[in-house]
């Protein structure tokens, strides 16, 4: 017989054997499965744990069920993933409890499937390019020998701002970044017009000229365009430098956490010793920081901003530049608030140690101006340094955005301040007025305007029209009047963005109490006492039906008229996801999540 036919038969004869493997696996791995479940499959298909006898798949195709499989495996360790950031970063004891409720469900739907615990976890890398530690007993961590260490000159370089009061600083700081490797470059950025003969010449040493103008924004751009190694260490307020530093232990963990910045500990001038890692919420037109930590790596923390210097992968500090139009502080505020946005990550590992001289940006400062601007901040809280409300006439925000989208807190308040005063005004002149509608709700639900109102809706007894009209005067001194006779006896006040609309209206609850020698119903609005319906839950429930205190867009919004019924406890999708000012990053219930919310 001919060798090729040989081969031939041969090779069939393998490749039946392994087609017979495959399936016998395939087969015993579904049974499996269908023991451990009872659900609808693809089409229609059920598999039936009750049926007696042999158990029988039908309308499915077995690889089909391999994908699908698969598919619920890899959501079920994304969901746990998941849900156990949630439970690290979660600071409310019922959420907690929820989570905590749902972890061993989870985690025993993941047994049943065989997942391997391994996936479950943070994942680490093996380093690159420096040596491993290992800890031993009353000798600490030491570093290993391995073949692909990397001398530290090769893979940093150090850039710093040389201000002329900070020159005997940089002095020591290069002093001492030479004893740790005097190979090591170091790019300095320089006025034009600064004398640098005090300075140690070197050939490492670069200097990139900037002049008085620019910001310092603009001038660490400059030093980074200039960097060539795959690691740069952001040198801020440096006043000396020792081994205290440790940066090989710094890139050893940018690379073994997968993370893109790792700073130190700080120590300044009076030998105050601080972490430096901060935790922030960026919600509801506020950005609030926390000092501190929710999770830890490796004798690291997980930060959302560091304020202490620090070492960055290269690529990311061209990636994420810093903004040219920032100074001072709001510089890197601003870098990690994008870092943190671009689910990018950075660590401080305490054992490493910088000095530093202190800085402080006071709360006034244009710089947070600008800050506070660019990312539309009506409030921002840095743990205990600096807490700023931004004036409201500085201001100029759209007042009515899209649907999917909540109005600032500027905007909120104009409207607010033009509903006070219209009540304050009519308490005054005796004019009896409530307010109506979806300004009861918001009043009822939050104390205040619902963040996607669209206008003020008051009532006010039909016998006080003649009396309303004559303040009318006194009204257009701070807003825009248009008075309407009979039949329809309306005012409408306008304001720069806002219209309030006050309708008649015979009999009025807080007539009937009064005649009744009883005081209206008042609920607070933005600290200020409104009066509203008799009993306040009944009107809002007969006005607005089931599930009022779950949330609705303001029907102009949804296109709906306005005798329709409101689908609540849902909002639309944000066209741009991730901004803070997104209806669909909140719950469709509850009123807590919309005040200021901590880290």
């Amino acid at each position: 017989m001919p060798k090729h036919i040989i081969r031939w038969i041969f090779f069939t004869l393998i490749s039946v054997n392994l087609l017979y493997l495959l399936y016998t696996k395939l087969y015993s791995d579904l049974n499996i499965y269908r023991r451990q479940t009872s659900h609808t499959l693809y089409d229609g298909a059920t598999i039936d744990n009750n049926t007696k006898g042999e158990e029988k798949v039908t309308g499915f195709n077995k690889q089909k069920m391999c994908v699908e499989l698969s598919t619920i495996n890899s959501h079920l360790i994304k969901l746990f993933k998941e849900i156990q950031k949630a439970k690290i970063h979660v600071r409310g004891s019922k959420t907690r409890d929820a989570i905590n409720n749902a972890l061993p469900i989870i985690a025993d739907l993941l047994k049943k499937t065989k997942i391997n615990e391994q996936n479950l976890k943070r994942k680490t890398k093996p380093t690159k390019y420096i040596c491993e530690e290992i800890y031993q007993l009353d000798r600490g961590f030491k570093t290993q020998k391995c073949s692909y260490s990397t001398s530290l000159d090769k893979l940093l370089t150090v850039i710093m701002i040389l201000k002329p009061e900070e020159i005997l600083n940089v002095q020591s700081t290069i002093k001492g970044l030479f004893k740790i490797n005097k190979h090591i470059q170091i790019i300095i950025g320089k006025l034009n017009n600064v004398s640098i003969s005090m300075l140690k010449q070197s050939s490492n040493i670069f200097f990139v000229t900037y002049r008085k103008s620019d910001t310092e924004g603009k001038m660490w751009n400059l030093l980074v365009q200039n960097v060539l190694t795959k690691y740069t260490l952001i040198a801020r307020h440096l006043s000396s430098f020792n081994i205290d530093a440790r940066l090989e232990r710094l890139i050893r963990e940018i690379e073994s956490l997968d993370v893109v910045i790792a700073g130190g500990a700080s120590r300044d001038q009076n030998g105050i010793w601080k972490l430096g890692c901060y935790q922030t919420t960026y919600a509801n037109y506020s950005l609030v920081y926390h000092e501190g930590y929710d999770e830890s790596l490796h004798e690291c923390i997980f930060c959302d901003y560091i304020s202490g210097p620090f070492i960055s992968n290269t690529n990311a500090l061209k990636r994420y530049k810093f903004d040219n139009k920032m100074n001072a502080i709001s510089v890197f505020h601003d870098f990690f608030l994008r870092i943190s946005q671009n689910k990018l990550e950075s660590v401080v590992c305490p054992d490493s140690m910088f000095y530093v001289q202190s800085q402080q940006q006071p709360a006034g400062s244009n710089d947070w101006t600008l800050f506070n601007n660019k990312w539309q901040l009506f409030r921002l809280k840095i743990a205990d340094e600096v807490d700023i409300k931004v004036v409201c006439q500085n201001q100029t925000q759209e007042c009515h955005p899209n649907i999917g989208y909540m109005s600032s807190p500027c905007c909120l308040q104009e409207l607010t301040d033009m509903i006070k005063f219209i009540m304050k005004t009519c308490e005054t002149f005796n004019i009896i007025c409530e307010a109506d509608g979806g300004t009861v709700l918001g009043a009822v639900k939050f104390n205040k305007i619902m963040p996607w109102e669209k206008d003020a809706d008051f009532r006010f007894l039909t016998s006080n029209f003649t009396n309303l009209k004559q303040l009318g005067p006194i009204i257009a001194r701070k807003y825009h009047v248009t008075i309407r006779e009979p039949p329809r006896r309306c005012m409408l006040v306008d304001s720069t963005n806002w219209q309030l609309q006050m309708y008649s209206l015979y009999p009025m609850d807080s007539e009937l109490l009064a005649k009744k020698g009883i005081k209206p119903t008042k609920v607070f609005l933005d600290g200020q006492l409104i009066q509203v319906p008799r009993n306040p839950g009944y009107f809002l429930r007969k006005e607005f039906g089931n599930e009022i205190y779950a949330h609705a867009e303001h029907w102009v919004l949804l296109g709906i008229n306005e005798s329709e019924r409101y689908k609540s406890k849902t909002f639309t999708s944000c066209r741009t996801p991730g901004r803070h000012d997104c209806l669909d990053t909140y719950n469709g219930d509850g009123n807590l999540q919309f005040t200021t919310q901590l880290p």
